[in-house]
């Protein structure tokens, strides 16, 4: 049985949403993240612009974390937070 690309996207989608849950739970990635600088962006359009602007511009490391109200963006360099944050919180 062949899948319709529409499937496979769908799959595709669930599989990256069930991976970001069980990072959210992850108790060493939870620990490391308190050390990081966190901004909450209240809306989640433009990601691809954001990411692209992260790697682009910060200086050390970074991760997001989509909630239920937008999306958390952890920096490991305070500067590289504070930029984030006058550009797109």
């Amino acid at each position: 049985m062949s899948k319709t690309p529409q499937g496979m996207h769908t799959s595709t989608l669930f599989k990256a949403m069930k991976a970001e849950q069980d990072l959210k739970v992850d108790d060493r990635l939870t620990t490391l993240l308190k050390t990081y600088h966190a901004v909450h962006v209240g809306n989640d359009i433009d990601f691809p612009e954001k990411l692209t602007w992260c790697l682009e511009n910060c200086q050390s490391k970074f991760r997001d974390l989509s909630e239920q109200d937008g999306r958390v963006w952890y920096f490991q360099n305070e500067q590289d937070a504070t930029m984030f944050a006058m550009k797109w919180a």
